[in-house]
């Protein structure tokens, strides 16, 4: 009999245990920043499925990346969506108030008015930060502190000292994406210019 209570008591403690740890994963580490449902019907969730697909590709590199969707309304009132591919913490700047997961991938929300004008979010910068930094974990690289670089080179022929090192920068969009929901339920995909 002693047996069979202790078996019982062992097994509601496994069932609890199970539990809890299924609760813990589905809920986010923290509340500062609130997750939302954005592959809302089955056009919003090809569009990220493509997109997603697209970044890890092209966009994202040595296991690092998110997605950073912009929501503003176009100039005739129609619902849009900027996709901007990230590997760095440059979110911080401007942290946002809600993300959204999709197949495993961070996709931080931000409020927008414009496809360039990002709304200040309304909470805490650092506590919003502190959260993000818990969601998205080591899916970013972080930024250096110092902003300029050292160099002990001189230009050709003039012997000039050259100030700082050198920078490199591509062309092109970086992978960002627009996208425009029409009001019959189509939408259209636009590269930025």
């Amino acid at each position: 009999m002693r047996n069979l209570i202790v078996s019982i008591f062992a097994g509601i403690g496994f069932i609890l245990l199970i539990s809890c740890a299924r609760f813990n994963r589905k809920h986010p580490p923290c509340d500062e920043v609130k997750q939302v449902k954005i592959d809302t019907d089955r056009k919003k969730e090809e569009i990220l499925h493509d997109y997603v697909d697209y970044c890890g590709r092209k966009e994202w590199k040595n296991d690092k990346g998110i997605v950073m969707l912009r929501e503003f309304k176009n100039e005739q009132g129609l619902d849009c969506w900027l996709l901007i591919p990230s590997i760095d913490d440059s979110y911080k700047d401007n942290p946002p108030e809600r993300f959204a997961t999709f197949q495993g991938d961070i996709i931080l929300v931000f409020s927008a008015d414009s496809m360039h004008n990002v709304i200040p979010a309304k909470g805490d910068k650092n506590q919003l930060n502190r959260c993000l930094e818990q969601i998205i974990g080591d899916r970013v690289y972080i930024r250096p502190t110092i902003k300029g670089r050292w160099t002990d080179g001189v230009r050709p022929f003039s012997n000039e000292k050259i100030t700082e090192g050198a920078h490199r920068f591509h062309g092109g969009n970086g992978g960002t994406l627009i996208i425009v929901f029409n009001a019959d339920g189509t939408y259209r995909k636009f590269l930025p210019v």
